[in-house]
């Protein structure tokens, strides 16, 4: 094989790391070759021993495991066990949109990264690359899914939203090329997603095939320009997502009927005509998780598991069944779906960025995951204080419009707080902050009630009480959202509790105000809320940076990154 590629961007390796990829490659069985081809899930609640086991049954030895929610120490023993187990060094891999703390549970949240774009702060997005990686490095993981590149046009789609830098292309790869070059000074590798563009059209690839339909010129002035800054600045992979893009299947394809055209992870021209012609991507390809429901919309499972490889993508990554997606991939083979001259490019991918930053050494030389003694990272308080600079600067007030704010103790003292959502999520796991939220609000000496629909009394007085009562009573009227989509909704919308109860029905009676720390639309559910802060990311710290600002010891800093009032012309009045 000729290697030539891999002495160039964004590669750059030497005569000897190419030896090695290629020493490797001609030593492995095909058996072996379509092995790597893999990168699994290691579930928290999974030994690195138990899961090894299963592997080794049916004889697949992959390129690397994605890990998630433990403590460091329990992280880092696990990565060093999954590392001695194989002679080809793994890639260990983090799906950290906010930070490390989504693997590593002691690790840092530094905020959803639309609470980094409402900074205006780029350098915040480095920071927070950095200390990511620092954190990851300490473990011994060595790849991020991240940053997500995706740009939130649609302020309905349930998975982009504050996982994006906000609406605005310029700022989106602005802000990503910091945390990029973060993530890379601190030796983590990043990988930009979603493949071909997440955030126009209103559904969930977990679900189904998802469409960018933007033309190639509205493609190419934003998404296109994003992806075009990345891969210039030198990104090392790529997240191929189940999204379709039509505009460029058409034109590689003028005749291609409408139903035969295929998402960005099983696109041969998406990904070697757009990706790699046009736009000169030379690095790595990684599929979207293939546990989802876009991946298998358009063709069949066993079609599709060689067909995303034999298409242009170099790793597989998670599956539906381990022994049968292999099977699949072998029988792929066999068929003629997939050829190992093309496995063996994208072996020569996957180990050649394993050697860029020098896997096979570190194997070599026992440092592959560092002495117990680097987890002392995690004490030093350096990611604490950057999410608590994010979300001092971050939090946005929208709107204020009756100069509701700050609260004061001593006038407003009586507030009743509606909880709304604040359940688990897809990408906290937790819920329940609007405790913590009433929690430092009594700290500062407001009396809280807490809307509660079991407790009957508590309950009416918002529902059914008379007015002129109320008003007596209770000063400001509160709500506290924490609305996102807990992996098997559609949508991220206000769900009023109480059946209709809790609507905001008193905004000319009571000061009225909603927060969120999640969504940032919810204008779009209540636009005529008078007083309206977003927060972005359901964090602890976030909260109580939140509480501050409400409570006056804080300004509000932040700008929004998206148009929060969703287009409506009485969402800012």
């Amino acid at each position: 094989m000729d290697y030539t590629f891999l002495k160039q961007k964004p590669f750059y390796l030497d005569d000897e790391q190419i030896a090695w990829v290629d020493e490797t490659i001609k030593s492995m069985s095909d058996n072996d070759k379509i092995g790597q081809l893999f990168l699994f899930n290691s579930p928290a609640n999974e030994t690195a021993e138990e899961h090894l086991d299963k592997l080794d049954a049916i004889g697949l030895k992959p390129c690397g495991f994605l890990l998630r929610g433990a403590v460091s120490k329990e992280i880092r023993g696990k990565i060093e066990a999954l590392q001695n187990h194989y002679d080809i060094p793994l890639f260990i891999a983090g799906d950290l949109d906010r930070g490390a703390s989504n693997m590593i549970m002691d690790g840092t949240a530094c905020g959803h990264q639309m609470e980094i774009g409402a900074t205006g702060d780029p350098e915040l997005a480095y920071q927070t690359g950095l200390i990511c990686a620092k954190e990851c490095a300490a473990v011994g993981a060595n790849w991020n899914y991240g940053p997500v590149i995706d740009i939130d046009f649609n302020p309905r789609n349930p998975i982009t939203n504050v996982r994006s830098f906000g609406s605005n292309p310029d700022n989106v790869l602005k802000f990503a090329r910091r945390i990029a070059q973060g993530m890379r000074d601190g030796g983590l590798i990043p990988c930009i997603k979603h493949w071909p563009g997440d955030g126009v059209d209103e559904r969930d690839q977990h679900f189904l095939a998802s469409i960018n339909s933007l033309s190639m010129e509205e493609w190419d002035n934003s998404y296109g320009k994003v992806y075009q800054g990345m891969i210039d600045d030198g990104i090392e992979s790529v997240m191929s997502a189940h999204i379709l893009l039509p505009s460029y299947s058409r034109y590689y394809n003028p005749d291609i009927k409408d139903e035969d055209i295929l998402p960005g992870s099983l696109n041969y021209d998406l990904h070697h005509k757009l990706l790699r012609g046009k736009m000169g991507f030379n690095g790595l390809i990684i599929t979207d998780a293939t546990s989802m429901g876009g991946f298998t919309e358009i063709v069949p499972r066993s079609q599709a598991v060689p067909m995303s490889i034999a298409n242009g993508a170099d790793i597989f990554l998670f599956c539906r069944n381990m022994e049968e997606d292999f099977n699949y991939m072998k029988q792929g083979i066999e068929d003629g779906v997939l050829t190992m001259e093309r496995v063996d490019e994208a072996l020569a991918r996957i180990l050649g960025l394993k050697a860029k930053i020098n896997l096979h050494i570190k194997k070599k030389n026992g440092t592959l995951v560092p002495p117990e003694s680097a987890l002392e990272v995690f004490e030093k308080g350096e990611g604490r204080a950057l999410a608590k600079e994010i979300a001092d600067k971050g939090i946005t007030l929208v709107k204020d419009t009756q100069d509701l704010l700050p609260l004061d103790p001593n006038v407003q003292k009586n507030l009743y707080v509606i909880p709304i959502g604040d359940l688990p999520g897809y990408h906290n796991t937790r819920g329940g902050y609007a405790k913590l939220f009433v929690e430092k609000l009594r700290e500062k000496g407001f009396n809280v009630t807490v809307y509660d629909e079991e407790d009957k009394e508590v309950a009416a007085e918002i529902g059914g009480s008379k007015i002129e009562d109320f008003k007596k009573k209770y000063d400001v009227i509160l709500y506290f959202c924490n609305v996102e989509t807990n992996g098997s909704d559609s949508a991220a919308r206000i769900t009023w509790p109480g059946k209709r109860g809790t609507v905001p029905g008193m905004i000319h009676d009571v000061p009225t105000m909603m927060v969120s720390i999640d969504n940032p639309y919810h204008l779009l559910d209540a636009p005529r809320i008078p007083t309206y802060i977003n927060a972005y990311t359901s964090e602890d710290i976030v909260v109580e940076t939140l509480v501050e600002k409400i409570a006056g010891e804080s300004t509000f800093k932040g700008v929004s990154p998206v148009d929060a009032f969703v287009g409506l012309f009485n969402a800012d009045k």
